[in-house]
């Protein structure tokens, strides 16, 4: 996310530093990149610094975006609007999300060696997250590792992670030492950056940061507050306990860890989907189709919506909705709880080659009746607003034109679903009262 704040305090800074590597040696070796202040940004995601400490839900503003309280896409697009309304909604981030680490030069993955020097840590327990549940790879085109699990990380988790450089760490391709940049340097220092001033105007001069940043060129406004805010960053990721997991759990110090990051995950229940990994709905048989959901449920409130009976969870045969054909189009069902999913049991089987529909609203809740939250597809699919502009172009911040694209056919087909006004008058859905979209053609998810 674009940081108008954070850049303005440390633009200065990050062009100061650059020549201050973790280990001084010629030629500079590659860097894992924490610079917040570029366009993009090049930091870690997700990443627990958009936490409001106080409120413990994303909170954009914390680095200087202010999203809309109404979407109507005066100044942002609708869909990317809703989008942020719906982060900011979480107490984590999405269990489907990648960790990323961006990275100056091309890596060397023979070295990349998953819980060696790429450390992922469930904080939470306080234990390695087993390698044999992760994929670790490499984008040539966004230059980042990307750590995933193919089966989506755990709710309700805090996770830590670190990369470790120098000698006998991750290394750019040709063998090229990697390091941590000037910012994450800062960042792991023991001692305050204002050698104990209260505040900028009291940082003396015969501090050494003070006397560093000032020898490379800043003048004296733009070093007290650059280290403001890097020293609210450094007490941050203090107290975050992320050191600490690190060293006790993985034996990672600060001097290993060329960078290092942590991040929660949302606490609500949800019944994910994710195509690319591929997290989609089983279809068993033709009267038979399973939902994976992470969380504890309510099994009372996973009924099947009919016109006799209320529900939050939608059946459709949207090929004939589209007819005009209600009776046809909501063929009965029923649901029941087995483990970690929803069985979906048909009354009749579904017609292969029909579009099949299912949405799940918000009254479907955890065993404390707290709501299921959505998942990211869900949310972008729900979108009252276009995912790409005219010339194809994503309009939601962080996804791709091509996924972005992809979705956008499947929004407008949902779309002529969710403003039909018959529709929302007799089951009484809006969109923001959906947890969960999709539709494929049966039996193919």
């Amino acid at each position: 996310m674009k940081s108008t704040r954070l850049c303005l305090a440390l633009c200065p800074l990050v062009m100061s530093l650059a020549c201050m590597p973790d280990v001084g040696q010629d030629p500079v070796p590659a860097a894992l990149e924490f610079d917040p202040t570029g366009e993009p940004a090049r930091v870690p995601a997700p990443i627990d610094l958009v936490i409001n400490p106080e409120t413990g839900f994303i909170d954009f503003s914390m680095i200087g975006v202010d999203v809309p309280d109404v979407c109507d896409g005066e100044g942002m697009a609708v869909a990317n609007c809703e989008f942020l309304q719906y982060l900011e909604s979480l107490d984590g981030f999405p269990t489907v999300l990648p960790a990323t680490a961006p990275v100056s030069d091309a890596v060397d993955m023979a070295t990349a060696i998953l819980q060696t020097n790429v450390i992922l840590i469930d904080a939470t327990a306080g234990e390695l997250v087993d390698k044999n549940g992760l994929t670790l790879a490499f984008d040539e085109v966004t230059k980042q590792l990307i750590i995933d699990s193919p089966t989506g990380w755990q709710p309700g988790v805090k996770y830590v992670l670190g990369v470790k450089g120098g000698a006998d760490g991750v290394k750019a391709q040709g063998g090229v030492e990697m390091v941590g940049s000037p910012i994450m340097f800062l960042l792991k220092k023991e001692e305050s950056l204002l050698c104990g001033a209260a505040d900028a105007e009291a940082i003396s001069e015969d501090c050494p940061y003070y006397g560093l940043l000032f020898e490379m060129g800043m003048n004296d406004a733009e070093v007290r507050e650059g280290l403001v805010v890097l020293e609210g960053l450094r007490q941050m990721i203090e107290g975050s306990g992320m050191w600490q997991a690190l060293q006790e759990v993985a034996g990672m110090t600060k001097a290993d860890a060329a960078v290092a990051w942590s991040f929660p995950t949302h606490s609500a229940s949800v019944v994910e989907i994710d195509p690319s990994k591929p997290i989609l709905p089983e279809v068993v048989s033709s009267t038979e189709i399973r939902l994976g959901f992470k969380g504890g449920i309510d099994s009372a409130t996973a009924k099947v919506w009919s016109m006799a009976k209320p529900g939050n969870i939608f059946v459709l045969d949207l090929t004939e909705l589209e007819k005009g054909d209600l009776a046809k189009g909501l063929p009965k069902a029923t649901a029941a709880v087995d483990g970690d999913q929803i069985v979906l049991t048909l009354d009749a089987p579904f017609t292969d080659g029909h579009t099949m529909g299912l949405l799940i609203s918000k009254g479907l809740t955890d065993e404390e009746g707290v709501a299921f939250v959505p998942s990211p597809v869900t949310v972008l699919l729900r979108a009252s607003g276009p995912l790409v502009d005219e010339s194809g172009k994503s309009l939601v911040d962080d996804i791709s034109d091509g996924d972005a694209a992809m979705l956008e056919a499947g929004r407008k087909d949902l779309a002529l679903l969710l403003d039909d006004e018959m529709f929302a008058g007799f089951t009484k859905l809006s969109r923001p009262d959906l947890v969960y979209v999709y539709a494929f053609d049966f039996p193919n998810p």
